[in-house]
């Protein structure tokens, strides 16, 4: 039964109850946000739907310096479940613009999760941003926004194998990448969740079609990376992030870690909202347009 329903144990769209259904109006907003609902196709036909938040009450700057965050949610909810904590990320940013879109079999995107499904989801969605937010002037690197990757959980595996799969061209395109409480591999999880005496890592080393890969991944990308780690996460080992995190630095000198001592698996930005905003406004505004430039010496 764990072979055969993986994908419903490791993807849960369907958690909490009636998440698969459930649609945004009016008494979900939240005061000072601009909410913009967004529709995305994918190339194998597959409809995503999610949102791009703003702060209403912020007079944006230039537009050149208006960071674009990507957020790729973690395997249970909606985008809706978000936005309290992308509250919480715009008060740190306040002059960034949040797309955040389900994969399929998330929110009201149709289709059923897949690792191949949501390779081909986060692409989609990236392609999305860059041609919905650019300039006209496509010839020209200064008018287009810095785009930022953020994955939580199943959303950091998500948005390394996006990072991980990009030519060097495409990973300059992306500004950083910011991992919050990720796995290192399926299997990996497999292992932490069950006793090595009962057969399910054997059963899983065999029987997986969903890998999420990410320590072997991580070492592929030169992106700037900020890793926020819950270092009392219950569902998720904080070794795993701290493994991720030694992966990282070893070929990429621009990977930061924040250790938050008291945050569970979906609670730091609650839990400690100073140091969360601090990271996230210290490592976007360090790789912003022509901080990021300069050092690559593009």
């Amino acid at each position: 039964m764990l072979v055969l329903f993986q994908s419903k144990l490791i993807y849960m769209g369907y958690i909490p109850p009636g998440s698969r259904h459930e649609r945004f109006t009016s008494d979900k907003a939240i005061g000072g946000l601009s909410i913009t609902e967004q529709t995305v196709w994918t190339p194998d036909k597959k409809q995503l739907r999610g949102f791009a938040v703003e702060r209403s009450d912020v007079k944006q700057k230039e537009e050149q310096q208006q960071p674009i965050i990507i957020y790729f949610q973690g395997n249970a909810g909606n985008m809706i479940h978000r936005l309290d904590l992308f509250n919480t990320m715009l008060k740190a940013v306040p002059n960034a613009t949040i797309v955040g879109i389900c994969y399929r079999g998330f929110g009201s995107s149709s289709g059923r999760a897949s690792e191949r499904g949501l390779r081909i989801d986060a692409q989609t969605i990236l392609n999305h941003v860059c041609s919905t937010y650019d300039s006209a002037d496509n010839n020209s690197s200064k008018r287009k926004r810095p785009i930022y990757l953020y994955g939580h959980s199943l959303g950091g595996a998500v948005a390394i194998g996006l990072l991980a799969a990009s030519n060097p061209e495409k990973q300059h395109r992306i500004h950083g990448l910011i991992i919050e409480n990720t796995y290192t591999s399926i299997q990996a999880m497999v292992q932490a969740l069950y006793p090595r005496y009962t057969p399910y890592p054997f059963i899983a080393k065999y029987f997986l079609w969903n890998h999420w890969p990410s320590l072997e991944h991580i070492s592929k990308i030169k992106t700037p990376i900020l890793l926020l780690s819950s270092e009392k996460d219950e569902i998720v080992p904080p070794d795993h992030m701290h493994q991720l995190y030694d992966a990282a630095s070893k070929s990429n000198s621009s990977t930061t870690i924040a250790k938050f001592r008291k945050s569970t698996h979906m609670d730091m930005y609650q839990v400690e909202p100073a140091l969360y905003k601090s990271a996230l406004s210290s490592f976007i505004d360090d790789n912003k347009v022509g901080k990021l430039d300069a050092r690559s010496g593009d």
